[in-house]
């Protein structure tokens, strides 16, 4: 597990399958707007220590370039979120593929027909994940991988480590660290199976 430093907050969308606690947690539903998110933070922050948040933890499925974060979080909808530069210092995104970069050179590693058949997009997830680590100021984490979980809930300040290959973005878009985990292997599509190799 991967213990997050305080002050903190979690956006746990409800239609996730995992929930996470922080000294700050917030439920958000498929209607909620990414300004009433931004919101959310901005008032979680100027209540922290210093006025700041030390870490920002997003949790939703995801999809290449896209986070399934109240309304939807991507591109074409993330602008809100520049309020926050300057009051959060790292964000933490828990779901599924976002920064992966999908296309026909990928189709070896289970993208193409696998991921239409699950309904997910198609995208630049590098491309988007710069672009929001830019727009907030702020160190991004994100996974290119499946992920799963063999929990539902975690102590307080925890989240469950990561799948496959994870990124760390800059707040000026680079890549500035990476770590490859444990691949999910024996993943099952129609079934919606996999093994995860690396649980305690």
């Amino acid at each position: 597990m991967i213990t997050v430093s305080s002050p903190s907050m979690v956006l746990n969308d409800s239609r996730a399958a995992v929930s996470y606690r922080m000294d700050v947690t917030k439920t958000v539903q498929n209607n909620t707007s990414i300004q009433s998110m931004v919101d959310m933070v901005l008032r979680a922050a100027q209540n922290a220590p210093g006025g700041t948040l030390a870490n920002l933890v997003f949790t939703a499925h995801g999809s290449p370039a896209f986070f399934q974060l109240g309304v939807g979080l991507s591109s074409s909808t993330m602008a809100p979120f520049a309020a926050i530069k300057g009051k959060v210092h790292k964000i933490w995104f828990r779901g599924c593929l976002v920064a992966r970069i999908t296309g026909p050179q990928t189709a070896t590693h289970g993208d193409g027909a696998a991921l239409r058949q699950m309904g997910l997009n198609n995208g630049d997830g590098h491309v988007f994940i710069a672009s929001f680590a830019r727009l907030t100021g702020c160190y991004v984490v994100a996974p290119t991988e499946m992920q799963a979980s063999n929990r539902l809930t975690y102590p307080a300040g925890q989240m469950d480590s990561y799948e496959g290959l994870v990124l760390s973005y800059d707040p000026q878009g680079n890549i500035s660290w990476q770590h490859r985990y444990p691949s999910l292997y024996g993943y099952n599509i129609s079934a919606g199976t996999a093994s995860v190799p690396n649980r305690e």
